[in-house]
């Protein structure tokens, strides 16, 4: 009797690996994986804006007004309370339009916490031309620096 012998067979036992019982499951992870994804993202988008900037109209119409009140809020998004914050307002064209207070400091923003601000916007001269004309403002706070353009329509007759 030899090892060789046709007659006598060792039986291994078979191991089969089905891919069908694997395939749910491997769905399922990755459908998982995907929502926490598109969760993190969607997250990132909805942030509070640190600075956002209103006006009390449309329009800064010279023949009617001599100032506009321009409204700031700021919110305070680190995670962090911010100490000694300031706000800067100044106008591109500085030789038309002035903003007035240019600079205001914020002792204290709690973290999350918002606070608003009025700013006026005055002509300097009558005669400036009617156009779109643009402001920056600048939020310092805990170190970091947020910067908005906004633009004014002013409509001189």
């Amino acid at each position: 009797m030899s090892i060789y012998d046709e007659s006598k067979s060792l039986s291994m036992p078979k191991f089969s690996f089905g891919y069908d019982k694997l395939k749910f499951p491997l769905l399922a992870v990755i459908a998982v994986l995907i929502i926490a994804f598109l969760i993190i993202a969607f997250s990132s988008l909805f942030k509070p804006d640190p600075l956002l900037v209103s006006f009390s109209e449309s329009s800064f119409d010279l023949s009617q007004e001599d100032k506009i009140l321009m409204k700031v809020v700021v919110v305070n998004v680190s995670g962090e309370d911010a100490v000694d914050s300031v706000i800067k307002a100044k106008a591109v064209d500085s030789d038309s339009i002035v903003v007035f207070p240019e600079e205001v400091s914020v002792p204290v923003l709690g973290k999350g916490e918002s606070r608003s601000f009025d700013f006026n916007l005055r002509a300097l001269r009558e005669d400036i031309p009617s156009g779109n004309y643009e402001i920056n403002i600048g939020f310092l706070s805990n170190g970091r620096l947020f910067t908005k353009r906004v633009s004014i329509y002013v409509k001189n007759s």
